[in-house]
């Protein structure tokens, strides 16, 4: 029996972490799913799948400088490396990153790991970025009180044959995608930021585009609430002309102990009214007009063991923009398994 290469892959880093020093540490997670959806959905006969996973390794190389190196893999026997970064931690105040990292836009896609979210799916308006949006460059970060900061520069997205948006860490241009986050914390649990990205999406340095965004999490002993408001603007490659689109979302968590519970409404504009929330692609460029579609999202997260996780989650969905006879039945349950090590 011929053995998935992602596992090879993980079976050698749990064989290399027993023998790090101590100051490495080694985490990991995997999940898998069980989705269901009415007849105009991607799983009307229901299906197990989306077998994901990652394996984390970090540690401390000398004083303040560490590092952090991620691989992420699927039931498909892609293997990608995700994280892999040396990091400079001269104070509180200044921060200073090289390599491959997760672009501190937004909270969500710092935190869009399995095990970190209540809900099974990605938010709607975070299908505008590549899923769990990596890229090669440097970072400052750091905070001041009540004041967090982060300013980067990376090699920036850019678009496939087909239109897509990808950050293949490779630079396609002489523009360098710049952005950053600047956050306030308030209190113990409350904090709020805003964040940016722009850069040129196309071999001839020509076509911009622009991601802004606005986040906000309060957190308190019995529940937490959190949202983002997305924006995209962005230079059609053919019309003379800019196109922008936005989407946003909240979220309401109750915590009972290991189960909370949750409700999530959802706002975006999509290229389809179909969408393949695991495997949608990202934004199209080429794209003239979009879909307004919107979710709601009931469910719980159940922590039923120290590193194992369930979640099961029912998704109402609506395409605001096409009239009655036009609406999808794509209304859908999923379960979701998982554990972290």
């Amino acid at each position: 029996m011929k053995v998935p290469r992602p596992l090879l892959w993980l079976a050698l880093i749990l064989l290399l972490a027993v023998r790090l020093p101590a100051q490495v540490k080694f985490n990991g997670y995997l999940s898998f799913e069980y989705l269901k959806s009415q007849k105009d959905g991607f799983y009307p006969a229901g299906t197990f799948s989306n077998l994901n996973g990652g394996a984390v390794v970090s540690g401390v190389l000398s004083g303040p400088l560490s590092f952090a190196a991620e691989a992420l893999f699927n039931q498909n026997d892609k293997f990608s490396l995700h994280q892999a970064y040396v990091n400079l931690q001269a104070s509180n105040l200044f921060s200073f990153k090289i390599g491959l990292f997760e672009v501190p836009f937004g909270r969500f896609n710092r935190y869009a790991r399995p095990a970190e979210n209540e809900t099974v799916y990605r938010p709607l308006p975070f299908h505008f970025f590549p899923y769990r949006w990596s890229d090669l460059g440097l970072s400052w970060e750091g905070n001041y009180s009540f004041i967090y900061y982060s300013v980067y520069a990376v090699n920036g997205v850019s678009a496939d044959e087909n239109g897509y948006l990808e950050a293949p860490a490779k630079d396609i241009n002489k523009n360098k995608g710049v952005g950053g986050r600047l956050a306030f914390r308030l209190g113990e649990g409350f904090e709020a930021g805003g964040s940016f990205y722009s850069g040129k999406y196309d071999e001839t340095n020509s076509k911009n585009i622009r991601f802004e965004g606005f986040d906000l999490i309060w957190v308190t002993i019995g529940w937490e609430v959190k949202g983002e408001y997305v924006r995209t603007e962005v230079k059609h490659p053919f019309l003379n002309q800019t196109l922008d689109f936005d989407g946003y979302y909240f979220t309401l968590v109750m915590f009972f102990n290991r189960f909370k519970p949750y409700f999530s409404y959802q706002y975006s504009m999509l290229p389809d009214s179909r969408l393949d929330d695991e495997h949608a692609l990202p934004f199209n460029v080429l794209i003239e007009s979009m879909v307004k579609k919107d979710r709601k999202a009931i469910g719980f997260k159940w922590d039923f063991l120290d590193n194992f996780y369930a979640k099961f989650e029912f998704d109402w969905n609506k395409e605001k923009s096409l009239d009655k006879e036009s609406q999808l039945k794509d209304n859908g349950y999923s379960i979701q398994l998982g554990f972290v090590f």
